[in-house]
């Protein structure tokens, strides 16, 4: 018996507004919040090149290529792309520049999507510290930012947005009952 499965392509285009940083990487996950989904084709985590940020544009280009099939009993848990920046100084340094996460549209079409980042808000004399040894404050589990339920709110602010470009294609899911509006 076919199980519904689910494939998205596209790329993790650009990042633009995080101030102050001359090369920035981003970290990708997909994320199912749930037992029922299984990635069998394609990576569901990565990392994209190192890009330096445009001097007149504030734009980190990436360009980077997403290629994602998963399979589930149920949506219960559907996919969601979680994202981190980091900042990448000219010593090498890797600091964190922000967090951000979007759920993969339900609907099969093609989608632009801007995902806002943040980083958690650090005391004063951390935040002086990081402007001269870097080390902003970061989740020791970065899959926190998915989980908005289960999670008190945080005091963060926002560094910069990420634009992801997607295709999500979808098979099978009419046979099981399941109806997604296109």
């Amino acid at each position: 018996e076919d199980m519904p499965q689910i494939f998205i392509v596209g790329e993790i285009t650009e990042g633009y507004g995080f101030e102050g940083h001359k090369a920035l990487q981003s970290e990708f996950k997909f994320c199912c919040e749930s037992d029922r989904w299984q990635c069998i084709n394609g990576e569901s985590s990565g990392v994209t090149w190192v890009a330096e940020v445009g001097e007149m544009s504030n734009k980190a280009v990436w360009s980077h290529p997403l290629d994602v099939q998963f399979t589930c009993s149920d949506i219960h848990g559907w996919p969601k792309l979680r994202i981190q920046v980091n900042s990448i100084d000219s010593e090498d340094r890797v600091d964190l520049a922000g967090y951000g996460f979007c759920h993969i549209p339900m609907s099969p079409g093609t989608y632009t999507l801007e995902i806002v980042t943040t980083r958690p808000r650090s005391d004063f004399w951390t935040h002086v510290s990081s402007k001269f040894i870097g080390g902003y404050p970061r989740y020791a589990d970065p899959d926190l930012v998915i989980k908005e339920r289960s999670t008190p709110a945080h005091n963060v602010i926002t560094t910069g947005v990420v634009i992801v470009k997607l295709g999500v294609f979808v098979k099978g899911f009419s046979a099981k009952g399941i109806h997604l509006s296109s």
